[in-house]
Parts: C-alpha cells; structure tokens; sequence
C-alpha cells in the first residue's frame, strides 16, 4: 500500500505551505468539505483528504476508442454529494459519458455532446450545463426533466449557489446572468462588467465573481456591478466560503492575489511556483487550492503571502 501511494504522488513542504504531485494532468477539481476529489486526463479520479493528508485512487475508467485506437477517457468534470459523485469524461469518438459513482459505478452515454459541467440537485436529480447555452435537469435514468435555453452566445462556464436554488453563468459575449432553478427562470441579466468572453464565475454568499478574456474581474454584490480592470488575462477566481475575500490568478507574472470583496483592497500575493493557474479553491477563509493543467496542486495559507 506504501508502495503504491508513493507512485501516486509525493509531499514537498515549504515554509509557504505544501505541494501534492500525482502521476498524470489533472484536468478538473472538487472540494466537498476535507475530501478534494481530482479527475485526470487518464481517467482516474483520486481523492485526497486534506485533514490526513492521504491520497487514494478511487476509480479508472475503462479505455474508450477514437480514430487512433484505444485511449484514456479524459474527465471533464466532477460533482459530489455525501461521498457519491458525478462524473463527466470523454467518450467513444469524441461523444460524453455521465459515470455515477457510489463504491461502485455505473457508465452512461450521454445523447447531448457538447455537455461541460455537472451539478447533483439532489440523489436522484442532476443538472447538465451545455457550451451552447442550455441546461437541461434530468433524473437518475437521464430522462430530460426541464430544459433553459439561455441565448446564442457560448456558455463558458456556471456554478450553483450553496442550497443549489440558483445558477450564476458566464458567456462568450461577456454576460453574467442569474438563474433560479426552483422557478426555473433568469433573474437578473448582468452586462456592465465584461467586453469579452468570460473564462469563470463563482457564486458564495449572494455575491458573484467572474473574470475573462477582456482582463477584468467582474463582481456582484448587493446587485450593484464593479469590475476591476486588470493588464493579463485572468482565468481563474475564486470566492472564499464567506463572501468576504476573492482570489484570481495572473499566469504571466506567475502570481495569484487576494482582495477584499467590500473596498476591493489587496490582502495577499503568492508565487505560483509553476503552476499556471486554472483552479482556485479555498478550503476556508485561510486557506486555499491553486492548480492547473499539470501534476502538481499547491495549498497555501493567505497569512503566509509574499
């Protein structure tokens, strides 16, 4: 068991904080409480516990076949609810499968191809969040429940707020909008913070972040719209469990900031240390995930900044 932990990956601590390496890409992150679930570009989903610091591979999906033979089914995207989770990874010449995992798991293809993102609403009822501007709430037998058309732009990318009552997207047209899920209808159309594609959002607290292509960071609070103009692309942010503190990443200065939400002012920077920022999670209000495509996830502290 040593041994095999060990090709799995390895600690390098620092007086900053600590790095976990693992054998493969990492391609998509889930943090549900001290658990950080990890999908890889091979297929595997590993599942590290930040309280013990243990590391166990949980799955591997099966090959699938392209027009080169037989390859690794890359994972997209991970959702997880009380120690089950939702998988979404490549498929059979370019197609998507949704893999529900609970100690055993079960392979669906999916008929909707452009699917990017998954949400559990509850045990038996998922949401698909689509690249051409839709969402789709099915059951456990992935039957279509409701179906939200949104626009013609692009949807970059989505998340739900803590109750999952509501879904904050981002669009290639640089639109932040408002979904209830309950009512099943947009409230509120946010235009004023961005010119260009939207590369993130995040949702805590009622206050929504979202950073992109036009170099800005845009933010929602008390349904007022600010944006901060930046000189890079930014694309990750993060809102840390409070509201109260957002992180983004600068990859060409190979450094991320904490702000604070209410006067915008700078809390912290850190060294990404290599990383180019693509996921950005905070573990509490002190602590925080920053990775990318790589093998390599760093966990900082804020109070050990540059």
């Amino acid at each position: 068991m040593k041994k095999i932990f060990c090709i799995l990956s390895f600690f390098c601590l620092f007086s900053y904080a600590y790095e976990l390496r693992i054998n493969s890409n990492i391609t998509t992150l889930k943090l549900d409480g001290q658990n950080l679930y990890i999908g890889t570009e091979k297929g595997e989903v590993l599942k590290y516990n930040i309280q013990d610091k243990s590391l166990k591979k949980l799955l591997s999906l099966p090959k699938i076949k392209d027009y080169y033979g037989d390859n690794f089914a890359t994972i997209y995207s991970i959702d997880s609810r009380y120690d089950k989770l939702l998988i979404l990874s490549e498929g059979d010449f370019g197609s998507k499968n949704l893999s529900f995992y609970n100690k055993k798991f079960t392979i669906k293809k999916l008929q909707e191809q452009s699917v990017k993102k998954i949400f559990f609403i509850d045990d038996n009822t998922f949401i698909f969040i689509l690249l051409d501007s839709e969402i789709i709430l099915v059951d456990r037998n992935l039957k279509k429940l409701k179906e939200f058309q949104f626009s013609h732009s692009s949807l970059s990318d989505a998340v739900l707020n803590e109750d999952k009552t509501q879904l904050v997207a981002g669009f290639e047209s640089g639109k932040v909008e408002l979904f209830d899920l309950k009512k099943w209808k947009i409230l509120k159309n946010y235009n004023k913070m961005h010119k260009d594609n939207i590369y993130q959002v995040d949702f805590k607290k009622n206050i929504i972040l979202s950073c992109g292509t036009d170099r800005r960071l845009g933010i929602v609070k008390n349904d007022e719209q600010f944006f901060l103009q930046k000189d890079f692309l930014i694309y990750t942010c993060a809102l840390s469990p409070s509201g109260k503190f957002a992180i983004y990443s600068d990859n060409e200065a190979e450094i991320s900031e904490i702000f604070n939400i209410n006067n915008f002012n700078t809390i912290a920077k850190f060294h990404n240390m290599g990383v180019m920022g693509e996921f950005i999670i905070f573990i509490n209000e002190n602590e925080f995930i920053i990775s990318g495509f790589g093998n390599k996830i760093l966990f900082r502290k804020v109070n050990e900044s540059l």
